[in-house]
């Protein structure tokens, strides 16, 4: 069944409380078995999910929604964990360029070493074998990190792009962090995006994923977190978004082949 809406997701509902803010004609309906939230956003419907945290509540959520109607843009928010070795600090902002699930793969046998490649891959996309690393469109990626540094930066908030990681344990340590970091370069940890970008590569559905840096990914300490102020941010950076390719729908050439406002 064709759709012509956005499908926005989040762990937790603080996450995209911001776009919760912005809705008109609000209302709710089930789809397989999980609340959603519809309404309207500068006439753009929108279907709002909170699928639960970890990959597995991600997958379900999502899969229900797509079979419903097909969505013409999926966007990922939420918070994650920055990686200080890019410079990040609470409240910055990331934009994913890749998703990678870095609890997929082989073990070396050796203590803290990073998993081999698995041999045979998990999805075949567009003539690609796809094991672990989930690639995101670049062109959209580029808009929506323009954008957002036009936004964010003059306010002094750093926005960042670049690969994501997913796992199904937060990081609690500084040597599993600097693993992390010296294997996959990322800038932002989180328990979801690998599912969502697994399922836009096997739907083929454009996809979006914004996060704010609730905390450093490194030894845990609560006291260093702020995921009140990543939650807020969070869900105005995805808000600003939609309103922006809802703008720019006829005139941005990427934009423009993306979506268009309903008849």
């Amino acid at each position: 069944m064709a759709g012509d809406y956005i499908l926005v997701l989040a762990a937790v509902a603080p996450e995209i409380q911001g776009v919760l803010d912005r809705i008109a004609h609000p209302s709710a309906r089930m789809i397989g078995g999980r609340s959603v939230r519809c309404g309207r956003m500068s006439g753009m419907p929108l279907r709002m999910v909170v699928t639960g945290p970890g990959i597995v509540n991600t997958v379900q959520a999502i899969t229900a929604c797509v079979e419903n109607a097909r969505p013409l843009l999926m966007l990922q928010a939420g918070c994650g964990g920055g990686f200080r070795q890019l410079g990040m600090a609470n409240g910055d902002i990331a934009v994913a360029t890749a998703e990678v699930d870095v609890h997929l793969g082989i073990e070396t046998g050796k203590h803290n070493a990073p998993l081999l490649e698995l041999p045979f891959p998990v999805l075949e996309s567009e003539g690609k074998a796809l094991k672990q690393n989930y690639p995101l469109d670049l062109n959209l990626v580029e808009t929506a990190f323009l954008r957002l540094k036009a936004v964010f930066g003059p306010k002094g908030i750093g926005v960042f792009k670049g690969p994501f990681i997913t796992g199904s344990t937060v990081t609690g340590s500084e040597e599993r962090a600097a693993l992390l970091f010296k294997s996959f370069s990322p800038c932002m940890e989180s328990m979801e995006g690998a599912g969502v970008a697994f399922l836009s590569h096997y739907y083929q559905l454009p996809f979006l994923e914004i996060r704010c840096a609730s905390n450093m990914v490194g030894k845990r300490d609560l006291s260093q977190w702020d995921l009140p102020l990543a939650c807020r941010r969070a869900g105005q950076a995805v808000a600003d978004i939609i309103e922006y390719f809802i703008k720019e729908q006829h005139d941005h050439p990427v934009i423009s082949g993306l979506f268009h406002l309903p008849q």
